[in-house]
């Protein structure tokens, strides 16, 4: 028999184009109008990482330079529109976008990352090392999220 490999995975920066599959099949399927682009996506400052699996994209998000008024700090990032395939959850992909993304960041001089995290993701980013605020909030057809934050300098 055989023995399997283990799933290696590769993350890379990518165009936002390549992040409308998993945004509608994951995080988006109340869109009806097929439009899963956001107002950020085209501005020279957001880069979005897209986690690759035997040439395959299985996880995404998406990294704005934009400052939350709920931290005192000038240099901020904001994660949107992150998420994996169902069928690679829980298996690495998305630790290894975020462990990428936190080392962009920190060579570009950022302070801090935030992101408005659903609660059933709170657990991932939490075991990431984010922080969250205290308050529960609705974003329309999405649901309840809180705000999770790190500061990059708090990484080793």
């Amino acid at each position: 028999m055989q023995k399997l490999k283990k799933k290696q995975f590769h993350t890379r920066i990518i165009n936002s184009e390549l992040t409308h599959d998993i945004r509608k099949r994951v995080l988006w399927p109340h869109i009806t109008n097929g439009d899963y682009s956001i107002q950020p996506d085209d501005i020279e400052s957001t880069f979005h990482l897209g986690t690759y699996c035997q040439n395959q994209i299985i996880s995404i998000g998406t990294f704005i330079k934009e400052t939350n008024e709920k931290f005192n700090c000038n240099t901020q990032y904001r994660l949107r529109a992150m998420a994996t395939d169902k069928g690679h959850q829980t298996k690495g992909a998305g630790r290894n976008l975020l462990l990428t993304a936190l080392d962009i960041l920190k060579k570009k001089k950022i302070m801090m990352l935030w992101c408005d995290a659903r609660l059933n993701a709170i657990p991932f980013y939490k075991a990431m090392g984010m922080k969250s605020l205290r308050k529960i909030y609705q974003i329309p057809n999405i649901g309840p999220h809180k705000t999770m934050y790190i500061y990059l300098d708090s990484i080793k």
